[in-house]
Parts: structure tokens; sequence; C-alpha cells
């Protein structure tokens, strides 16, 4: 088998999982607007694109992963739709964020 440098091995594969799927349950946790159905597509495209971009450029911790994914959501703005109209805000984040992160301590291996 030939690796690329834009494979994953599986160990990667489930980190990338992981952190999307904890990132999504927190938007859905909080009720966010990104979850409704008009916004999930959009909203979970960016968070898949962050999580495997970070985590193509060295970043392996599902917290550490998950958390810059919620943080890129959070300040760049879902596409608009085709009347140019933006058709979700990340406002329902500002502030949960913070706080999830506070008190979610970051998942440390010890060796």
């Amino acid at each position: 088998m030939v690796e690329t440098p834009l494979a994953f091995n599986f160990s990667k594969t489930r980190t990338v999982c992981d952190a999307f799927d904890n990132a999504w349950a927190f938007l859905q946790g909080i009720g966010s607007d990104l979850t409704e159905p008009c916004n999930s597509l959009a909203s979970r495209t960016i968070l898949a694109k962050r999580i495997v971009h970070m985590a193509d450029k060295g970043l392996r911790d599902v917290t550490e992963l998950r958390d810059d994914a919620l943080a890129f959501l959070q300040h760049n703005p879902l596409p608009g739709d085709r009347n140019g109209h933006q058709v979700a805000t990340s406002r329902s984040l500002r502030g949960k964020l913070r706080v999830a992160v506070d008190l979610h301590p970051r998942e440390r291996k010890i060796s």
C-alpha cells in the first residue's frame, strides 16, 4: 500500500472523526441555529474541513481539534443563500464556546 501525504492512518482518522462528532454534539447541545436543517450542511462542512486541515498540520488532540473548529466556525459566518442573505449567524456560540472550553480541560496523554 502506498501512503500519500493526504492520507491518515486509522488512529488519526479516529481522532478526526471524534473531534467532528464532539463539535457537532456541542452545537446540538447548546441548541445552536447552526444545526437547523437549512444550516447543517454548511456548518458540518466547515467543521469537517477545518478539523481535517488542522489534523493535516499536525494537531492530534481531539479536544484541541474540536475547540479550534468551533472557534473557526464562530468567526466565519456561513455562506449566503442565492439572494445574498446570510444563512445563519454564529452568535449563539459567543460566550458559550468560551465557557465550554473552560469547563472541558484539555485531555492530556501521559506517556
